[in-house]
């Protein structure tokens, strides 16, 4: 190993991120908030006011909001167009409820899939899809228990939407059966026996995902089969590191699907929205602790040309 790659292990400072510098200590990760997204989060928390009345994000960041809607809606068409579901999912059902369109600090968008729709899905762009050669996946894999499956626009930089896995489980539930169930997905998620397999998986998208669905099947369904028309308990699947405490619902929570207004369309969300968002995010009506855009703001305010070009198309 060369000294400067060892010094990188030992020590490093890492300000490419878009709101956070993280410096590394012998392995140990500190994130600092920047000035920028410290300043936009401050602002939120003077507003005086009921939070459903906070004005809507300007400039570089309300242009970023525009550009995901764009998306969105042509993700909406194509997921029409193939006979696909999904559903808004996390800050985007919130903001839907909330604000009817993004939470005002927010900027990516978050969907949902079951499987067989997301399996679907990228199945169709490993094919080619007629009519939607400027979209692409990409899935942020890395190699110990996040497979996530991003789509993007290739002349657009700084968005895209994360399209999250949610599973069937074998049976209905009770709250003590969905207690359990909460507590095995947690525990599969943060095994540390992946991080020995981070080299074997890391970009192999392919791999990753067969081990993910190797341990869904044999771990959490227990080899049972998967059978929709009795209405069993969802779940969300751990294709994806999930920090909320709650990962378990009843079918009857996301189906039928419903629909909610956002930025001015509708959008498909799920059945009894309020309860999920309890579940997720509990009492989602009050100010949260952090209140910045999490992926494309750094305080410049430049706009990229692309980024205008796409809005106005």
């Amino acid at each position: 190993m060369k000294k400067e790659d060892f010094i990188k292990k030992l020590f490093s400072i890492d300000t490419k991120s878009s709101n956070r510098t993280i410096v590394n200590i012998f392995g140990i990760k500190i994130k600092v908030l920047k000035k920028a997204a410290k300043d936009i989060s401050k602002k939120y928390f003077e507003f005086d006011g009921n939070i459903t009345e906070i004005p809507k994000a300007t400039g570089y960041l309300r242009k970023i909001q525009l550009a995901d809607l764009k998306l969105l809606k042509i993700f909406d068409k194509l997921c029409k167009d193939n006979n696909l579901e999904y559903f808004l999912n996390y800050g985007n059902l919130l903001g839907a409820v909330r604000h009817k369109g993004f939470i005002p600090w927010d900027d990516d968008v978050d969907v949902s899939m079951m499987r067989k729709d997301y399996d679907k899905l990228v199945k169709l762009f490993y094919n080619g899809i007629p009519n939607y050669d400027d979209l692409y996946f990409e899935f942020q894999n890395n190699g110990v228990n996040k497979c996530l499956l991003k789509l993007k626009h290739k002349n657009v930089k700084n968005i895209a939407i994360d399209i999250f896995m949610t599973d069937f489980y074998y049976k209905k539930t009770t709250p003590e059966e969905k207690e359990k169930l909460n507590f095995l997905i947690h525990k599969i998620i943060n095994r540390r026996i992946y991080k020995l397999f981070r080299y074997i998986y890391k970009n192999n998208n392919d791999k990753m995902r067969t081990r993910i669905l190797k341990t869904v099947n044999e771990e959490i369904l227990q080899g049972n089969t998967v059978d929709e028309s009795i209405h069993p308990a969802i779940f969300d699947s751990i294709e994806f590191p999930h920090s909320n405490k709650y990962l378990v619902f009843d079918y009857e929570a996301i189906f039928p699907l419903n629909e909610l207004e956002y930025e001015g369309y509708k959008f498909p969300c799920p059945n009894d929205f309020d309860k999920v968002l309890k579940t997720e995010f509990g009492n989602y009506m009050s100010m949260p602790k952090n209140c910045y855009p999490r992926h494309s703001y750094s305080g410049d305010t430049t706009i990229d040309e692309n980024l205008e070009k796409f809005i106005n198309e």
